[in-house]
């Protein structure tokens, strides 16, 4: 591994996105109950990345030709995708999506911009009407 970093996980490990993670779900995790997850979801981004790291650009690394001749999928290919599902799943589970913080009821902590600006201008605006002189 390269970059290795330790982590604030109840259970530290060498991996190069485990602080990311914890420091963006540091508002609603829980080091006691949530920490094995967060330390599970991010080992498997780290086998991620190695097992594309080992299939590298190469397109044909992806697939092989069978003693049969059939062109079939790459194993490690298929583990990618059983992890990234397992990974989607995981994240769902710890509220890193907006729907996610929703339906575990947590606020949205939200960077007011020009837009909203606007819209609190225009809020505190009254409607006026425009009286034409007799």
């Amino acid at each position: 591994m390269t970059g290795v970093q330790t982590c604030a996980l109840p259970i530290c490990f060498p991996v190069t996105i485990a602080v990311a993670y914890w420091v963006a779900g540091r508002r609603h995790l829980s080091e006691l109950h949530d920490g094995p997850l967060v330390a599970r979801l991010c080992l498997n981004f780290e086998k991620i990345a190695e097992l594309e790291a080992w299939l590298g650009d190469d397109v044909e690394r992806r697939w092989y030709t069978s003693p049969n001749g059939q062109i079939v999928t790459h194993p490690a290919v298929k583990q990618i995708e059983q992890m990234d599902a397992q990974n989607t799943a995981w994240m769902s589970l710890l509220g890193f999506t907006p729907s996610d913080r929703a339906r575990l009821g947590l606020a949205e902590i939200r960077v007011a911009n020009e837009l909203d600006a606007f819209r609190k201008r225009k809020a505190s605006v009254v409607d006026a009407e425009v009286v034409s002189e007799v």
